[in-house]
């Protein structure tokens, strides 16, 4: 329910703030005054484009801001969805900068215009006789259907399972891409794995193959050098082993005579030791340069792949080869669960359409008992609203594929004439009779489900005193149910209102600005009489106008 418009520095108007009420309020104005401007601004609070040409005065801000009751609308999920603060008052408002530039803000946060219109949309509809596009789309005729038929729970479960469906299927479809992808790569990754697995790379240490390598290749010059340590060490002329040995054995005579004797004597057995050790040890590295020609080729061949391999890959340390084998075994491992995972999904899917299936025939069943119904009711206004021939026709087409209504297409056909042809209504040229036919649905709608605030754009226009008096009542009828505003022209209408506001023009010096008041019982009596009669009030068109009020 919008509870309070308030319109600042736009076009005409230089600050109106409406307090609008529950139920059925009307607005009148003479053509020209100002009443279009009032949707004009609600569109632009709804998310729509704007043309800043309008600004009252440029040099100032223009402010928008509306005021709504949306405790019976079930909008919590939007407000969660969008991270907004949720309250059952909600204020939207637009400001237009000097410069042209536009914020939105919803409880003050600032939004998107796409969520405006989101949010718009389930607050506020607006209908003319030059705008009913809305009856034309499958989506609104479904929900009416729906509504009537009892299937709103129904038909929430089935959607909330067909997104889930539906992200499942697209998950699929994704991974179906990436598995092509992986074909193409599986098989070199696969070569990449096998290449350093034959490294063995997990018993291999680089620096010892470095120095075995470098050992095969000098091996002439290490045995060399290794054959002269040998022989100075075990010449018999001046070998140090045999000298350190004759020495020895000197002091061995003379350590009981002195002790300094016996020092140098334990220092050269010390020495003769350390030259036996190092004689032993350059046996054993002696052996270790002794390759058989099978081991050499072996050495090389490991050397010559590992060099290869870190070549290839940019890296210098077999753990980073490592690193990287691991990866890769992690890549074909993910490549397997790709195809693992395509077949899970495609167990859920098919249990979804069952399920799904089951649902929308169900759904199907309800709305199809309820179209014949539907089509009685709206037969039974249009004749109150005088199309006493018109008829709707609800058409049903079952679809090859579920989708978000189910396995159901709707198309509206309507005839307005008696022995006319029935044709989907977007085909149906008079607007009038469209205004009438969105009504006569829009009221059967609201006696089943909690509507937004709808507002009538002269619906009423070109239509008889009686005609108009029976869309009056229509609108009353309504208006105990859902907020209703009418912007109108017949006093038949206008006297209907709970509440009625007038629109109109003032000028002020050099300045001419639109104003928005509403009107109190003598105010309306003189509005409706001059609506009657024209701008001279005859007694007549007075008594009219009490009348109306009276029967109201």
């Amino acid at each position: 329910m919008l509870n309070r418009l308030e319109i600042s520095n736009y076009a005409l108007i230089e600050n109106v703030n409406i307090q609008f009420n529950k139920g059925f309020s009307t607005i009148t104005g003479e053509t020209g005054a100002g009443k279009s401007i009032l949707l004009k601004a609600l569109g632009l609070l709804m998310g729509e484009r704007a043309d800043t040409t309008v600004l009252k005065q440029s040099e100032k801000k223009c402010f928008l801001e509306a005021e709504f009751d949306i405790s019976k609308l079930g909008l919590k999920s939007f407000f969660e969805e969008n991270e907004l603060d949720y309250e059952s008052t909600c204020i939207i408002r637009r400001e237009f900068s000097p410069s042209g530039k536009s914020r939105g803000f919803i409880n003050d946060s600032p939004v998107q215009m796409t969520q405006m219109k989101e949010l718009g949309n389930q607050l506020i509809t607006i209908h003319s006789q030059h705008q009913t596009l809305e009856l034309f789309g499958q989506d609104f005729q479904m929900d009416v259907v729906d509504a009537l038929a009892g299937n709103q729970e129904d038909i929430a479960v089935y959607r909330q399972e067909f997104k889930l469906y539906r992200q499942k299927v697209n998950e699929q479809i994704e991974l179906k891409v990436k598995e092509m992808e992986n074909r193409k790569e599986k098989d070199y990754v696969e070569f990449l794995v096998n290449e350093l697995k034959m490294a063995d790379l997990d018993n291999v240490n680089l620096q010892d193959l470095q120095s075995q390598s470098d050992k095969i290749e000098n091996a002439e010059q290490i045995n060399e050098q290794l054959s002269l340590a040998k022989s100075v060490l075990e010449n018999e002329s001046f070998g140090p082993q045999v000298g350190i040995k004759t020495i020895l054995e000197a002091f061995e005579s003379l350590k009981d005579f002195d002790k300094r004797f016996g020092e140098i004597h334990s220092r050269l057995l010390s020495l003769k030791i350390e030259l036996d050790d190092l004689a032993n040890e350059i046996d054993n590295t002696d052996n270790d340069v002794d390759f058989g020609d099978g081991e050499a080729q072996e050495i090389k061949e490991k050397m010559e792949l590992l060099n290869s391999l870190t070549f290839k890959h940019n890296l210098s340390e077999v753990t980073e080869l490592k690193e990287l084998r691991d990866k890769l075994e992690g890549q074909l491992s993910d490549i397997g669960s790709v195809e693992d995972k395509i077949a899970q999904l495609e167990i859920e899917i098919n249990q979804h359409k069952t399920s799904l299936a089951k649902q929308a025939e169900n759904i199907s069943k309800k709305r199809k008992a309820a179209a014949p119904v539907i089509c009685e009711s709206v037969h039974k206004t249009l004749a109150e609203l005088g199309m006493e021939h018109a008829e709707l026709d609800i058409v049903f087409e079952k679809l090859e594929r579920l989708s978000i209504n189910g396995t159901d297409g709707i198309v509206f056909n309507f005839k307005t004439n008696k022995g006319g042809q029935f044709l989907p209504i977007k085909k149906i040229a008079s607007g009038g009779e469209l205004s009438r036919l969105m009504l006569a649905i829009l009221s059967l709608l609201s006696s089943h489900k909690n509507l937004p605030t709808i507002i009538f754009d002269e619906i009423d226009t070109g239509v008889s005193g009686e005609v108009a008096a029976k869309i009056a009542a229509e609108f009353v009828k309504m208006g105990n149910k859902i907020q209703l505003i009418a912007i109108t022209h017949l006093p038949q209408v206008a006297a209907k209102g709970n509440t009625h506001y007038h629109v109109q023009k003032e000028v002020i010096g050099d300045k001419t600005t639109t104003a928005v008041v509403q009107l109190n019982q003598e105010e309306r009596i003189n509005e409706l009489a001059k609506m009657i009669s024209g701008e001279q009030i005859t007694d007549a068109a007075m008594q009219n106008a009490q009348q109306l009020l009276k029967i109201s």
